[in-house]
């Protein structure tokens, strides 16, 4: 009696290491089950990771029909990046009237609303301070990009490559550059 509850005993410890042997070879129970039954074949693993031809084609404007954006080395510091996306378009200096003035492109990302663009603050090379209190009032719509412009200040073309800075506030997001080329015409 004694032998037989023994090799009962020893069946069913071999039978359980059996399921621990296939715990082990996947340890993580990655398998599907597919119709009720278990099914081998393993799963795909996902990426993150973007793969050979996407870089391809984004560094391909023309494959994906996308204008290239002019690229420029300004820093744009924006205080709510997700609500409001700010765009140098242009600064440019007329030689003669030595005024320079200053373009812009925005979108508001949040719901329709209506944005003053003012408490503008320059400096130049020379460091000379520009400033004003109303540049504009704009009613934007949801993701429809808008285009402002202002004069920033008379200043010489000799001494003044770039502004050094600039800050305004757009709403009640504060948007600040440096080192703005300035492109004398």
């Amino acid at each position: 009696m004694k032998n037989t509850i023994m090799i009962i005993v020893f069946v069913i410890a071999i039978l359980s290491c059996n399921d621990c042997f296939a715990q082990i070879e996947d340890p993580l129970n990655q398998n599907k089950k597919v119709h009720g039954e278990w099914n081998s074949e393993a799963e795909e693993v996902i990426s993150k990771k973007k793969k050979n031809q996407d870089k391809v084609e984004e560094n391909n404007p023309v494959a994906n029909n996308v204008q290239p954006k002019p690229q420029s080395n300004v820093k744009i510091n924006n205080s709510c990046p997700d609500k409001l996306t700010v765009e140098l378009i242009s600064l440019v200096g007329n030689k003669s009237s030595q005024e320079v003035t200053i373009t812009i492109r925005f979108t508001n990302h949040k719901i329709n609303e209506s944005m003053y663009l003012r408490n503008y603050v320059a400096f130049n090379e020379e460091g000379e301070e520009f400033s004003g209190y109303s540049m504009g009032y704009y009613k934007t719509l949801t993701d429809v990009p808008q285009k402002a412009s202002w004069k920033i200040g008379q200043m010489l073309p000799s001494k003044n490559k770039k502004l050094t800075a600039i800050s305004f506030m757009l709403g009640d997001c504060t948007i600040e550059m440096r080192d703005i080329p300035i492109d004398w015409k």
